[in-house]
């Protein structure tokens, strides 16, 4: 039999690496002469650095930067070999999981770490920039991002705003920097939300990134301003743009103020390793995610993967570590079956600390099920 396994990270939990690795340790507990090909995936958000040092001809690159809130880090980003091409993953600098949680405030955090990693780059030589979001602790739209490439975003005395979400509602005027007309911007987004509204980037992710019910208004209010500006001074609409949500908000900001290509982060690291054709090679696909919920619909690994099992009449199991109906939406989209990894009721901090124990127990029994079948 021949078995593909390609899951996402567990946020703050564990990388895909170790989820994938923990899936085939229980496969094999039950049969280990099966054909088993690990492939750790990404949506294009957490873990595509870590994908592309597997899967690609290249070399991490390592720099000083900021996380969120400016303290100094060290980060990396992959830099593609006998090319002008680097792949810089938002998460490296200004990533939730960099943050205390006592420390995140969507209000006030940056991504201009981010645009630092990027500037490494460009310095470097790169003219080609493939940006993936995902697991940001920012509601900024990309201010950062463009403050650190040399943009500017002036309020009413001609000066250059604060950084974060709170501060964008005194912008008055945008300033592109001419630097950057050489440079291509690819986004790779992780989620198709748009940028405002009920599914939009502040309404959907900004609580898991520390924002109160009182500040979610506020926010919202101060990127639909950003929006305006940007609509008056660049005669763009950022508004409607497919995939314009994910990191709060930095896919539509940089298709606004750089010009920035937007795709989906799975397609492009799905064609790195020709993943339709693996899936119509597999007997079975095993995927898991830390948490399965209506947000997984807007783009994310098991969905995306499940439509290609449809696609191609293949059997995908899911593992999550919390799962949400309605199942339904799920099922629909190519997903066979799903279950939870706990085999006992449990705390959140307990379920987290044992989480590959628990993948590859309930790999196992799973397993031990659809071999008999």
């Amino acid at each position: 039999m021949k078995i593909l396994i390609a899951p996402d990270s567990f946020k703050e939990c564990l990388s895909a690496n170790k989820v994938a690795r923990s899936i085939a340790i229980g496969i094999k507990k039950i049969n280990p002469n099966h054909n088993i090909e690990e492939i750790p995936i990404s949506d294009g958000g957490e873990g595509a650095i870590e994908f592309l040092k597997k899967n690609c001809d290249g070399k991490a690159v390592e720099h000083e930067t900021e996380n969120a809130i400016g303290n100094k880090i060290l980060s990396e980003y992959f830099k593609f070999r006998n090319s002008k091409t680097a792949w810089i993953e938002l998460s490296q600098a200004s990533g939730l999981s960099l943050i205390e949680k006592k420390n995140r405030n969507p209000g006030l955090t940056s991504t201009y770490g981010t645009g630092l990693s990027i500037n490494h780059a460009i310095k470097s030589g790169c003219s080609d920039i493939i940006l993936s979001l995902g697991g940001s602790a920012t509601n900024d739209v990309g201010a950062g991002i463009f403050h650190a490439l040399g943009g500017k975003l002036l309020d009413e005395n001609n000066k250059q705003v604060e950084r974060g979400c709170e501060s964008l509602f005194k912008i008055k005027r945008i300033k592109t920097p001419k630097c950057l007309n050489n440079i291509k911007f690819q986004i790779a987004y992780d989620v198709s939300n748009p940028l405002l509204g009920i599914n939009g980037a502040t309404k959907t992710y900004s609580m898991q990134k520390g924002a109160t019910l009182d500040q979610i208004e506020k926010l919202e209010k101060n990127i639909f301003h950003f929006s305006q500006i940007v609509k008056k001074d660049l005669k763009i609409d950022i508004t409607k743009v497919k995939g314009g949500g994910s990191a709060g908000g930095t896919a539509a900001g940089l298709y606004g103020l750089l010009g920035a290509k937007l795709t989906s982060g799975f397609k492009l690291i799905a064609e790195f390793v020709n993943l339709e054709e693996k899936v119509k090679l597999s007997d079975i696909i095993f995927t898991a995610e830390g948490k399965l919920d209506y947000q997984s619909l807007n783009g994310k690994v098991p969905i995306e993967l499940g439509k290609l099992a449809k696609k191609h009449n293949k059997i995908l199991i899911c593992l999550a570590g919390s799962i949400e109906p309605p199942y339904e939406n799920f099922y629909r989209n190519g997903i066979a079956a799903i279950f939870n990894i706990q085999n006992k009721p449990m705390s959140l901090g307990k379920s987290m600390k044992e989480a590959e124990s628990q993948i590859s127990d309930i790999s196992s029994r799973v397993f031990s099920f659809f071999e008999k079948i």
